[in-house]
């Protein structure tokens, strides 16, 4: 018969006691064997757990993301209760909404006040990307954002634009905005930016850019360049600084689609050209315009709809 000392046994016992604390610290699930596996109820919960954390922020979360990015938002009644009308709740509001709403932001330069976002009353509550489920913002109106919104996105209503997975609706004295995917507002990589481009640069962008500031187009940013982006920065209000970046960019580069015409045609035709569409420069947006642009959007997995806004172009600038 094998003993026990009773040295050994207060061991055992101290040792017992140390792996229980550490059970009721780490969570039950790491006191589990490592063997066990987890039912499908146990295996569902953690899932919807997990996916839970991933796709919202917290109240303080998101108003700290949406602080440091220069936006403020507000309510007629001053609260934040997601059950009572007349607050501005972010309870409950997914990440890509606030990122979203961040997002243009930075690509309008507009002042971004909030006036609505995951309360219920007096919002619709029924149906997938509604409010209470944390897909949608109100934002007041404003004459900044007003034009940024049409000029970006393509209308699909009398008051509705679109731009991707994004929708906007203008309601009388609000933009009523619903994120239902990424929330970058393109169906295109993250990645894609606009070029920057300075004193010095040549290609095929500073062509583009020369014929959308209607100069003479050589494909070299020199002094005459770098005086028309002053130019147009300074008519803009942005920073004068002749450095051609994402911000300027966002307001030289127009949104293009069938019927309109001018130099800015003439520059995304001769890119798309240079892509290997057989297309005339004529300044035209015309059927074949339209069929090339499309071609170019399914093979660089955009939104194939012939329009040419800002994904397109900054994916015609970016590609080789």
């Amino acid at each position: 018969m094998t003993t026990t000392s009773p040295f050994s046994a207060r061991w055992t016992r101290l040792a017992a006691g140390v792996a229980t604390a550490a059970a009721v610290i780490l969570g039950a699930a790491e006191a589990a064997p490592a063997t066990a596996a987890p039912t499908a109820s146990t295996a569902g919960s953690a899932t919807t757990a997990t996916a839970s954390v991933s796709a919202t922020y917290t109240p303080a979360q998101a108003k700290a993301k949406l602080r440091a990015a220069g936006i403020t938002w507000r309510s007629s009644k001053n609260c934040e209760d997601k059950n009572r009308n007349g607050c501005t709740s972010f309870q409950g509001i997914r990440r890509t909404t606030v990122d979203g709403v961040i997002a243009l932001r930075r690509a309008s330069r507009c002042p971004i006040v909030i006036t609505g976002a995951a309360e219920i009353p007096p919002h619709k509550t029924t149906g997938t990307y509604t409010h209470g489920k944390g897909y949608k913002v109100d934002i007041a109106l404003n004459p900044c954002v007003n034009r940024h919104v049409p000029r970006h996105a393509r209308k699909i209503g009398s008051a509705t634009w679109a731009a991707g997975s994004v929708e906007y609706l203008r309601e009388s004295n609000h933009w009523d905005i619903t994120y239902k995917g990424s929330g970058s507002g393109s169906t295109a990589p993250a990645a894609r930016t606009w070029p920057t481009l300075r004193s010095g640069a040549r290609g095929h962008a500073v062509t583009t850019a020369q014929q959308l500031l209607r100069i003479g187009a050589d494909g070299r940013y020199g002094p005459a360049t770098v005086r028309a982006v002053r130019t147009f920065q300074r008519k803009h209000h942005l920073t004068a600084d002749g450095v051609l970046g994402p911000a300027t960019w966002q307001r030289l580069a127009p949104t293009l689609r069938s019927g309109s015409r001018g130099d800015a045609v003439k520059a995304l035709q001769t890119q798309l050209r240079r892509h290997g569409a057989r297309i005339a420069t004529d300044g035209g947006y015309g059927n074949a315009t339209a069929g090339a642009v499309r071609a170019f959007q399914r093979k660089h997995r955009l939104t194939a709809d012939g329009i040419a806004g800002p994904a397109t172009w900054q994916r015609l600038l970016a590609a080789n």
